[in-house]
């Protein structure tokens, strides 16, 4: 079993799922939680203001493989 974390808009997570490889036709368990706009940590404005968007044209720049996971 595969295991992600997304932070992304409702209507992108599909897209956000098969640009980390994952076919359309796949099934998956999504557990949703609602974050409120004032709720959002400072990485998290940052990414909905643009500020990361560059990653997506440099793929070798960072992968999953990078992301450190904590306190689960």
């Amino acid at each position: 079993m595969q295991r992600i974390t997304l932070d992304a808009e409702a209507e992108r997570v599909s897209e956000e799922l098969m640009r980390r490889g994952i076919a359309a036709g796949s099934r998956v368990h999504v557990v949703a939680e609602v974050i409120e706009a004032s709720e959002l940590p400072m990485a998290a404005l940052a990414e909905v203001g643009g500020a990361f968007a560059f990653l997506a044209d440099e793929p070798d720049l960072y992968s999953d493989s990078d992301l450190i996971e904590r306190n689960q």
